[in-house]
């Protein structure tokens, strides 16, 4: 099975894709398309971007028919070679898309290569027509000038390539293993450090599990003119796209592709191999229903930064304002009375990378990383850690590749404890329940003295009436508990918000809603909403760092 590659026009964003098999007489080929693709888990659709789709053989066209929206079907007239030929178009710059344009050629081959099942563990060649200056950053094995191989479409369908003229490549080594950082776009840091960096992170994460089963591993970055963030983990590689790229000559900034990286460079382990049985091996064909969300994306969420302390590359004062920033996103929203993190996980096809209805659901990254710290603090206390449960994961279902349920999970879990009703509890309350954990939470932390508090100055408006706005005045959230949620609605536009009339316990104000204008008298409330967390150590730092890292 070959896939041929090229572009007849740079500009026109479109790549000219020819696949060829060999058919037995009357052998009917169903070629499936992706419908979404490893790491994002939702419907992406890629068959609405191809065309000029057709099947050939011995210079004759070969009939075909769709029998699904992104699936083909054709059967061989005789036996022989058979081409398939289509057109894909590139114009999706993200982590898991594909660019063209007349400078690099970007491609993820889950968004645009098929599944044929009678062969899916067939090797698969590619070649691609490149201009003769451009360098490639690519996990697939190399075996011409502008020719690689793919051992079955599992692994291809987990690959990237990206080719350009201006790519730069660097390199750092740890055990047998050669870790390589592609760039695109400009430069605008020390790369020695950030080498020196992603070595310390890297090391202290293999450190953890025990091994790293590759010879090779590529960071490949595009570094953006406009803003961006995302990351997308793969078997032997990452795309990481950030932007804009001048901002990371500012350390705050440097800092979030740092901490991408680290989380990408943990998905190795956790997602590409320790994985749940839903997705091992993939079916990209349709949705596969997951609860394991804080497992996949919660646990990679707080050990990309956990890795950032331990490694020595954030101070303690850092982490916790990294730390503040999830609580804070937390526990403005509400969604966690609504549905639990294995609820929102389920329902990651329906709306799990968009805003979604007011406190509908929790983000199984940011709740998922607070429900592992808590976790990790308290395994702590029985001498275990959260480091430790994620390698027996990986020699349990990684290694093995016979995948877990998140019942597999809980119980690894519970018994790396002492306490064994306390760790069972949680899961009942926090994970599979809907309980408040920010109470649970503030009751961890002062173990490790470090102190959560909560502040209520300089709004009145958002925390004595529980209102959130924005500048233009348009109101983006009500809480749910304050008279205002019964009055006031989302998108309601408080008109002139310089002269809002406090007078006594009660606010006047003048709405814009749909045309009208309403004048509106709200009551102070004796309880203050949406506190402003703040997060500061007890003591000595030393304590503190001790309990999250126990080092």
């Amino acid at each position: 099975m070959h896939y041929s590659i090229l572009r007849k026009s740079l500009t026109s964003q479109f790549i000219q894709i020819q696949l060829e098999i060999s058919c037995h007489e009357k052998e009917t080929i169903s070629l499936q398309l992706p419908s979404w693709r490893p790491g994002r888990y939702e419907l992406a659709n890629y068959a609405q971007k191809i065309r000029a789709f057709e099947v050939r053989a011995n210079g004759s066209e070969i009939a075909w028919k769709k029998s699904d929206k992104d699936l083909w079907e054709f059967t061989a007239t005789e036996s022989g070679q058979y081409f398939i030929n289509y057109e894909f178009y590139c114009n999706q710059m993200d982590a898991g898309g594909c660019w063209s344009d007349d400078q690099q050629l970007y491609l993820n081959f889950s968004n645009f290569t098929f599944e044929i099942l009678p062969r899916k563990n067939e090797e698969i060649s590619i070649s691609i027509e490149l201009p003769s200056d451009y360098k490639v950053a690519t996990a697939l094995k190399k075996t011409g000038i502008n020719k690689w191989e793919s051992a079955s479409f599992q692994h291809l369908m987990d690959s990237t390539l990206l080719a350009s003229a201006e790519l730069k490549h660097f390199s750092y080594s740890l055990n047998s293993s050669t870790f390589h950082i592609w760039v695109q776009g400009e430069i605008h840091f020390q790369i020695e450090n950030l080498i020196a960096v992603f070595h310390s992170f890297s090391e202290k994460q293999i450190e953890d599990f025990g091994e790293f089963p590759a010879e090779d591993y590529h960071f490949i970055f595009q570094l953006l003119p406009y803003t961006h963030y995302h990351g997308v983990e793969h078997a032997y590689s990452t795309v990481i796209t950030f932007g804009p790229a001048h901002a990371l000559s500012e350390k705050s900034e440097l800092d979030e592709l740092i901490g991408v990286s680290s989380h990408e460079l943990y998905h190795f382990w956790n997602v590409c191999r320790i994985r749940p049985k839903g997705i091992l091996p993939y079916d990209l064909s349709k949705e596969v229903y997951l609860e394991e969300g804080l497992v996949m994306e919660g646990v990679t969420t707080y050990m990309g930064d956990y890795y950032l302390l331990k490694s020595g590359y954030l101070k303690l004062e850092e982490y916790l304002l990294i730390l503040q920033k999830q609580i804070q996103r937390e526990f403005d929203s509400f969604g966690w009375q609504n549905q639990s993190i294995v609820e929102s996980s389920f329902d990651l096809w329906l709306d799990g990378y968009k805003g979604g209805i007011p406190e509908k659901k929790v983000s199984i990254y940011n709740r998922g990383a607070l429900l592992s710290l808590c976790m990790d603090l308290m395994l702590r206390k029985s001498g275990s850690s959260l480091a430790k449960v994620m390698k027996d994961m990986w020699e349990k279902f990684g290694k093995t590749q016979i995948g877990y349920g998140l019942g597999d999970f809980e119980k690894l879990v519970v018994s790396h404890t002492k306490e064994k009703e306390s760790m069972t509890d949680f899961f009942r309350d926090f994970v599979w329940g809907k309980n408040d954990l920010l109470p649970f939470l503030k009751s961890l932390l002062t173990i490790i003295k470090i102190e959560l508090l909560e502040n209520f100055e300089n709004n009145d408006l958002l925390h004595f009436f529980g209102i959130r706005k924005e500048e233009s005045g348009i109101i983006t959230q009500l809480h749910p508990n304050a008279e205002a949620y019964n009055i006031l609605m989302k998108n309601d536009r408080i008109l002139d918000p310089d002269s809002i009339i406090t007078s006594g316990n009660q606010v006047h104000l003048k709405i814009e809603r749909l045309g009208r204008t309403i004048p509106i008298i709200l009551p102070k409330c004796q309880k203050m909403y949406f506190p402003k967390f703040i997060l500061q150590t007890n003591g000595d730092h030393r304590s503190s760092l001790h309990g999250l890292i126990g080092a």
